[in-house]
């Protein structure tokens, strides 16, 4: 039996403690604000005090955190990193860029493998076990943590460390500008007097078609300020005049960061951009 760490208790993160412990793994879980551990600890986890207790013995350690600066705080500013035991991997599936990856990777002490494993799907696809999961990194650190990963979903090989942070940031790229689109489709035909069944039927044919899906989906987690965040990153990754902002670099992305920041709940899901009440 694999003992499992997962640093984050967030909603993607509590989705996969319960997953595993499930399958029947033994799982220790840290968050931050410990109360946000409460979900998992109710599925089976133990709850640990710090970063570095969690991962004290375990052979795989997950971290599914915020941002880049997060993952730093955990793995670094405490002592967590060092308490990796030699021979344990160490799988990065939160969404941060690809520099971040690997930055880490390179800190991590001897001895101790690394896989840059971001995921496609949100907390349904986790329950389900059914996420895509994105694994760069050594075939020697991916094929330690495949018996873990493959209760989690399906992996998907991308290459190096770093590979697989950019392809998410290619993914969440083209599938929130194209919820940016929709949401402009949405208003002209609303402002047409199209009426609702026939948006639906004719957006679902068309190219916006996957966009639609997501709009639709009652079961999707992803709140608005998380998917700002990795739209930001994939803009910075354009170079310093996107990074700043610069609408003639990547005017879709600015359109669709400008609705983003426009939404007065910030933590709601991005289904909530498109209204397609109206329409």
């Amino acid at each position: 039996m694999t003992d499992v760490a997962v640093l984050g208790t967030g909603r993607m993160g509590s989705a996969l403690a319960a997953r595993l412990c499930a399958a029947g793994r033994r799982v220790t879980v840290w968050n931050r604000n410990r109360a946000r551990s409460t979900a998992a600890a109710g599925t089976g986890a133990a709850v640990a005090e710090s970063p570095a207790q969690a991962v004290a013995g375990a052979e795989v350690v997950i971290t599914m955190l915020a941002d880049g600066p997060a993952v730093e705080a955990a793995l670094f500013t405490s002592s967590a990193a060092a308490a990796l035991r030699s021979g344990a991997v160490l799988v990065q599936m939160s969404t941060i860029s690809p520099g971040e990856t690997v930055a880490i990777a390179e800190r991590l002490p001897a001895g101790v493998y690394f896989v840059d494993a971001p995921v496609g799907g949100s907390v349904d696809r986790a329950a389900a076990g059914s996420l895509t999961i994105l694994a760069g990194g050594v075939p020697a650190a991916v094929e330690r943590a495949e018996p873990v990963l493959r209760h989690l979903g399906e992996i998907q090989r991308c290459g190096a460390a770093g590979a697989a942070s950019a392809v998410k940031l290619l993914q969440n790229t083209a599938m929130l500008t194209a919820l940016g689109a929709l949401h402009d489709t949405v208003a002209v035909a609303t402002a047409l007097g199209v009426d609702r069944a026939s948006v639906l039927d004719l957006l679902a044919a068309g190219p916006l078609g996957g966009a639609l899906r997501r709009a639709t989906s009652t079961t999707s987690d992803f709140p608005i300020a998380l998917a700002a965040k990795d739209l930001r990153l994939a803009r910075g990754s354009l170079g310093a005049a996107a990074a700043g902002g610069s609408p003639s670099v990547a005017p879709v992305a600015e359109a669709t960061l400008r609705l983003m920041a426009a939404a007065p709940d910030q933590q709601a899901d991005l289904a909530t951009l498109i209204n397609l009440e109206k329409a």
